[in-house]
């Protein structure tokens, strides 16, 4: 089932619709992402960064081994 969805993100309106289960995984990072000052964008930015990074490095060692 789609979810619609609208944001407001550094003054522009977004329209989307999304799969409701994915909207379920990424809804507090949306509701993040509504009203950020300039340093929690970027440390939001990082920390997602980061996450991905790591993920990625053990998906890697992994299938090394």
């Amino acid at each position: 089932m789609k979810k619609n969805i609208s944001l407001y993100i550094m003054g522009e309106k977004f329209d989307m619709s999304l799969d409701e289960e994915f909207f379920e995984y990424v809804k507090d990072d949306l509701l993040k992402l509504q009203n950020p000052t300039p340093k929690e964008l970027l440390f939001f930015i990082l920390e997602k960064n980061k996450k991905e990074y790591e993920l990625l490095e053990k998906l890697d060692k992994f299938l090394k081994y």
